[in-house]
């Protein structure tokens, strides 16, 4: 093996093999400064790259709209109608079953969230536009059928794909846009934000466990309250 020049071999064999090299009275005279390589500190430019892919990819709704358009399937849509209304996690939309449509409330449909990150469940406000259309879908599924829709998430994942290619090529995405099922997260939590929501209502219906969590969304959205409009 050729070692590159700068590292020391320390550097590049696991801890494990040079273990294994030593005897045991040897390995009790190691430093214990050895037993484990130092990572050196990553380059400024690689912390400022890793500092601008942590700002969420999103959709403005206009493009929201027209992915729903270019579904390939029912399921698509609502699947992806689900994650932009309700905002939730693909796996938490996957999960939905049709007794989860809570409207014992009718002015307050709800969206009851079982299966949440850390088995965390919770609700959320059921949209008006997203009522109509689960009500819809539902009236056409077949008897018997419990899960609102019965794909694995990298089916999902690969219909948001196969939408996104379309509206590339119809002029209506742009071609440098990356998206997946989770973009559709990002993007209510932005659209919630630029009309109003408070941030810790976000978070709530998020299913963050902190505030803390939430708060990349204002890097979306930097002034919900449009404070910059009213600065003399």
């Amino acid at each position: 093996m050729t070692v590159p020049a700068g590292l020391a071999v320390l550097d590049i064999v696991p801890v494990s093999s040079v273990a294994r090299i030593f005897s045991r009275e040897d390995r009790q005279s190691v430093p214990r400064s050895l037993s484990r390589p130092r990572r050196s500190p990553a380059p400024a430019r690689s912390r400022e790259r890793r500092a601008v892919s942590r700002i969420p990819e999103y959709l403005t709704q206009s493009e929201v709209e027209t992915l729903l358009r270019l579904a390939p399937n029912p399921q698509a849509r609502i699947i992806m109608a689900i994650q932009w209304r309700a905002g939730l996690r693909i796996s938490e939309a996957l999960a939905l079953e049709v007794a989860d449509i809570v409207t014992e409330d009718l002015d307050h449909p709800l969206l009851r969230v079982r299966l949440g990150k850390g088995r965390k469940p919770r609700l959320v406000p059921l949209h008006p536009e997203l009522r109509a259309a689960l009500t819809s879908y539902v009236g056409f599924m077949p008897r018997g059928q419990h899960r609102l829709v019965t794909a694995v998430s990298s089916t999902a994942w690969r219909w948001v794909q196969q939408a996104g290619v379309r509206a590339v090529e119809l002029g209506a995405l742009g071609p440098a846009k990356r998206i997946g099922t989770h973009t559709f997260r990002h993007s209510a939590a932005r659209h919630w934000l630029a009309h109003g929501v408070p941030i810790n209502a976000v978070s709530v219906w998020l299913g963050h466990s902190s505030l803390q969590t939430t708060l990349i969304y204002l890097k979306l959205f930097p002034d919900p309250g449009a404070f910059m409009e009213r600065v003399p």
